[in-house]
């Protein structure tokens, strides 16, 4: 960082200003004083950012190489995350786990996919950055307008669990040896548990516009944890919803 006597003499050879010029006395007054401001507003604040800009990317840089056992895109995320909010969530999570005695004996899909959405809920909770673009919805709706999006996709599907002729023709699947005549086939692309039917009624709803697959992601997280099982679709599913939004 250069002193102001530096920036001044570094100033007048740019410009090439000649202090002993008496005919333009005036204009040399008036350029050194815009140097001595240029110095104190901007060259100043420039260089404390380049500054904090390469001691901040030294910092990121310690912490990515402690993060060689992970995939490129989970260092990404936990890079990010830690620079934006300076937390090492790898170390946190990490202690959560190291508590519950039985996971490391833990194998199936299943069990990490049960463990997961409990510790998720306790975590969005003491860090609100974790919690998505739907949670924040969910939360603003029932703030703005006391509506609880969650119980009402847990209604509606509860009724459409019960009453198949609310299921898309196409999606009826028709099993054997079953209380049931029919099984609702969710892997469709289409037209999910009815919503292009139902989503029209409530679309005028200002919480609801713009929301529709908001609420068939809601709806098949509560069909498969509530009503179906798993059975490994729901990683399936979010695999398609975000190659979607990326084209």
């Amino acid at each position: 960082m250069l002193t102001i006597e530096e920036y001044i003499e570094k100033r007048k050879q740019e410009d090439k200003l000649n202090e002993f010029d008496l005919d333009k006395r005036l204009e040399n007054i008036k350029s050194c004083i815009d140097y001595i401001f240029e110095y104190y507003n901007n060259y100043l604040d420039i260089s404390e950012i380049d500054q904090k800009t390469i001691l901040n990317n030294e910092r990121l840089n310690k912490y990515r190489k402690q993060l060689s056992k992970y995939s490129d895109n989970i260092k990404d995320w936990l890079v990010d995350t830690y620079d934006k909010h300076g937390n090492c969530m790898n170390k946190i999570i990490g202690n959560i786990l190291d508590e519950n005695e039985l996971f490391l004996a833990m194998s199936t899909d299943g069990e990490f996919r049960s463990i997961s959405y409990e510790y998720y809920s306790g975590l969005i909770k003491k860090y609100p950055f974790l919690s998505g673009k739907i949670t924040a919805w969910l939360e603003d709706t029932m703030e703005k307008y006391g509506v609880n999006i969650e119980a009402f996709v847990y209604s509606y599907l509860n009724k459409f669990f019960d009453n198949d002729d609310m299921w898309p023709r196409t999606h009826k699947k028709r099993v054997e040896n079953s209380y049931r005549k029919y099984d609702n086939d969710y892997t469709k692309k289409t037209n999910l548990f009815g919503i292009d039917l139902l989503y029209p009624k409530i679309s005028s709803k200002p919480y609801i516009k713009g929301k529709k697959q908001y609420i068939e992601i809601l709806m098949m997280y509560f069909w498969l944890k509530e009503f179906e099982g798993d059975n490994g679709y729901w990683d399936k599913y979010l695999e398609m919803i975000f190659s979607k939004d990326k084209d």
